[in-house]
Order: structure tokens, then sequence, then C-alpha cells
């Protein structure tokens, strides 16, 4: 390899660091940092640095969190974004995924179809409800007062019935500027601020206890679906008959809408 074509090499990456840079937030001083920690990344987290960069725009009464871990009720709980405002708090969960994505409230499982090719994943609507419960729980505050968000980027293609927001990347600073009535003051926003910089867990080791919390939560769901309860209040679970079949639920509905189709 010639001298000629290393110094192209090294300018192009030096280029593309800078864009990088520019485009991906400023979690680094060097721009080169910033390049490897996201030629490095996971797809997951690609989606989420994009998605801090947009939020880094956002007017300075915004204050934004980004990969916040807390613990709440003896449980780890990862968030991707968090912005503390005098409108509301909001609690953003980041999709990177393309194709078309399948799902609505309820289900357990949306469905992402790439090429034919399906493939399962929660329900990031309920996956940002125990999100918010943590954050209620977290900064003493009602659920009312968050505001959750989940966002897709990628080439995704959005098929789903849903009322609670889920957006494009491109409209999610409309989505939060839709909340434009200020219900906290400024000494309860800045109370709120302390009380999360406070709980943010901050341990090297934190993604790696998330991910054996989250873990023994599957498997506690698992063992008390198998043994007939609800893994939500622990009531029976019966069989019901609805429009598109049989299906499991709980016996405390309406209060409690846990449901399970059989296999």
């Amino acid at each position: 390899m010639t001298l000629a074509a290393i110094a192209v090499i090294i300018i192009g990456i030096y280029v593309i660091s800078l864009i990088i840079h520019k485009y991906y937030g400023n979690e680094s001083s060097s721009s080169s940092n910033v390049f490897w920690k996201y030629i490095f990344a996971d797809k997951g987290e690609r989606g989420e640095m994009r998605v801090a960069s947009i939020l880094d725009s956002l007017p300075e009464q915004y204050h934004v969190f980004n990969d916040v871990y807390l613990q709440n009720q003896g449980y780890s709980v990862q968030i991707d974004h968090v912005i503390i405002s005098p409108y509301g708090v909001f609690a953003i969960e980041t999709k990177n995924y393309s194709g078309w994505i399948f799902g609505n409230e309820k289900s357990e499982y949306w469905t992402q179809n790439i090429y034919g090719e399906k493939h399962k994943f929660r329900n990031p609507i309920k996956q940002n409800i125990s999100h918010t419960i943590a954050l209620a729980n977290t900064l003493h505050i009602y659920q009312n007062q968050i505001f959750p968000i989940v966002v897709f980027l990628g080439d995704a293609d959005l098929k789903t019935n849903t009322e609670s927001t889920v957006v494009y990347s491109s409209q999610l600073k409309r989505s939060i500027f839709r909340h434009s009535e200020p219900i906290f003051a400024p000494n309860q926003v800045s109370s709120l601020l302390q009380q999360l910089s406070v709980s943010i867990i901050t341990d090297e080791n934190r993604k790696q206890r998330h991910v054996q919390s989250v873990r023994n939560t599957i498997y506690e769901h698992n063992q008390m679906v198998n043994k007939g309860l609800c893994p939500r209040c622990h009531g029976r679970l019966v069989w019901r008959q609805g429009k598109y079949g049989g299906f499991w639920g709980c016996e405390n509905y309406p209060r409690c809408k846990f449901t399970k189709k059989r296999k």
C-alpha cells in the first residue's frame, strides 16, 4: 500500500469522525473517540446515540439524561432517554429497526417483517409502562405527569395501531413540544433533577446486572404463567373466548388486563 493510499484512509477516517461527532452528540471532546465508539456500538446503541443527538438540540429548559439505569422495587430498569422539563417528564424508548413493524397496544410482542423474515420483539409500549412506573416511584410524582414515547429509526415502516405515542425520529421533537402546558414550577424542576441525578446507577457493572435482572424477571414471569397465575397481580388465569379465538386472561379483568394466547 502506498503512502498516498494510507493518507487517503487516514483523512477519510478523520472526516467520518467529524461527521459522526456533529450528528451523534458531544459525548466526548475527541471526535476520534466518538467515531470509534459509534463504529463498535451495536445497532441498538447506535440508535440511542442518534436519538441523543436529536434531543441535544432541544431548548435549555429540557434536561436530557441518556442511558439511565434505576433500581425499582428490587428490579433494575434501563431507560434509553429521560427528559425533565417544566412541561412534564418524558420517557423515551428507542428502536433502531428496519422493515415493516406490526403491533398493537395490548400484544406482548411486536413483529418485524424484513424481506419476508419475521422476528418478534417485546412490545415497546409495555416496556415504557415499566419505565414510567419506575420514574414515578423514583421522582415521587404521578404517572400522568410522565409522557412515554416510542421512537423508531432505521428504515422502519410502522404498521401499528396504538393510542400511545409511537413515532419516527423525524417526529420526535414535535411529539415532545405537543406538551406545552407547564405542570412543574422551576423549583420543582430543580428538585426532580436532583432526585434523578442521585438515583441513577453509575457503576461500571450496571449493564451486566441489568441483563441478569431482566433474565430473572422473564424466568419468574414464565414460572407464574406455568402455574396458572397472572404474573402482574397473582390472580388466577382463566380461559376466555374472544373475537379472534380463545386465550388465557386474568380473573381480575378489567382491573388487570394481562392476557396470553394459547400456544
